[in-house]
């Protein structure tokens, strides 16, 4: 479990990396597209901090399953990943109810940041590890 928290750190840098850069992009589109660019940037850094979590559960709830029996550990594994689901879809729900304050597309963008964080994990274990992380 040990590489499992490092791997889990390193993607956590990277969802960081993308809210970062997120806010940065929509923060400027924003207001061509106008939209209240702090709503933008306010939904963007909700979706990132959700990512987070969802990494985390992700981590916690691995750790748990590998301890299970196989039937065991399908089962809690499926519902985990509802649990993931329910979350993100409250999310969502919040920001369109409230979308003056935490814009959805923001939310989603956020929110991709665990799916970028996955795909970028290769590039940035390397650049880390060069940087002796």
């Amino acid at each position: 479990m040990r590489q499992a928290k490092k791997l889990c750190k390193e993607m956590l840098i990277g969802i960081a990396a993308w809210t970062a850069l997120m806010m940065v992009v929509l923060g400027i589109l924003a207001i061509p597209l106008s939209v209240s660019p702090l709503s933008m940037l306010l939904g963007v850094l909700a979706g990132g901090l959700t990512a987070a979590g969802l990494l985390v559960h992700m981590y916690r709830h691995l750790d748990i399953a590998l301890d299970l029996p196989p039937k065991s550990a399908g089962r809690h594994t499926q519902f985990s990943a509802f649990v993931r689901m329910f979350i993100m879809a409250g999310v969502m729900a919040v920001s369109f109810l409230f979308s003056n304050i935490l814009h959805p597309a923001g939310v989603v963008f956020g929110i991709l940041g665990l799916k970028a964080s996955a795909l970028l994990y290769p590039k940035l274990h390397r650049w880390l590890v060069k940087r002796g992380h």
